[in-house]
């Protein structure tokens, strides 16, 4: 999970210093697209079955979910730029919300998948979410004080679209083909930001293109770890990948944050194996 936030945290700050970053966008998941149509050829028989999934309501609303999640995404790091500690230290805050969203949508959604966490009552899932809570909050409070935090709509936006783009995605990956599901969802995406792109200059450097050829294998990990755990857990992982690979970008210091990291991992991995 970690070669996975870090590489996208990379990819994310490279196109947004990028003055047509639309058509730049649109040329990755293009590319991203194309190749894992080739993964899901190379890894598994072609199966008509593997597209059952266009029968199901969920995957049209995932479209929309990521379609507005990378537009926030890029939004944020627009808006906050050479800050993406800030935007993934608030996106942080889902660690603490899944685990009581899951609860719920679990009993509303059904989903062919036997990775749910069999909470024995809401206290459980409500007592999780809690301690993440305090944890989470510890870990930025000092942020908001020192008021990094800038355009917080945009973020408060991102944090609520984000939290249900990642229950229905990992929800889908574990119950379809994540090779075959994301091809067409990033052709969606695709297709959206080269509209966006209309008045930008059409040119595009070739080294570019070879780097925007790692996002596929960002995905592979995701559906890897999906394929493993509960959504909760994914959610955690991901989350704290995405912290400490864009202090790295950001060129900043752990110092005691990385007790409080420290400590979210414990918990997680404790409770797991208390689930498990």
């Amino acid at each position: 999970m970690f070669l996975s936030a870090f590489f996208e945290n990379f990819l994310y700050k490279q196109i947004n210093r990028l003055k047509n970053r639309n058509f730049h966008s649109s040329i990755m998941f293009f590319i991203s697209a194309f190749m894992l149509f080739v993964l899901y050829n190379i890894f598994y028989n072609f199966n008509l079955n593997d597209f059952n999934f266009f029968y199901e309501w969920k995957f049209y609303l995932l479209i929309c979910l990521e379609l507005l999640v990378f537009y926030l995404y890029r939004e944020n790091y627009y808006h906050n730029e050479n800050n993406y500690t800030t935007i993934n230290m608030f996106v942080f805050s889902t660690i603490y919300l899944m685990p009581i969203l899951a609860f719920f949508y679990n009993l509303i959604f059904e989903f062919d998948t036997k990775l749910n966490i069999k909470y024995d009552s809401f206290s459980e899932a409500l007592l999780f979410s809690f301690v993440l809570f305090i944890l989470t909050l510890a870990y930025y409070i000092s942020k908001i004080k020192n008021k990094e935090i800038k355009n917080l709509k945009l973020l408060i936006f991102l944090l609520v679209a984000l939290l249900n783009t990642m229950y229905f995605s990992v929800k889908m990956v574990q119950t379809y083909n994540g090779f075959l599901l994301y091809c067409f969802i990033q052709i969606f995406i695709s297709i959206y930001f080269l509209y966006l792109s209309k008045n930008e200059v059409k040119t595009i450097a070739l080294k570019n293109i070879a780097l925007y050829f790692m996002l596929p294998f960002i995905y592979t990990f995701y559906f890897f770890a999906s394929s493993l755990i509960s959504v909760e857990f994914i959610t955690i992982f991901k989350r704290v990948s995405q912290i400490i690979s864009a202090m790295i970008l950001d060129k900043k210091t752990i110092g005691r944050d990385s007790f409080l990291i420290f400590l979210i991992l414990i918990i997680t991995f404790l409770f797991y194996l208390y689930k498990v």
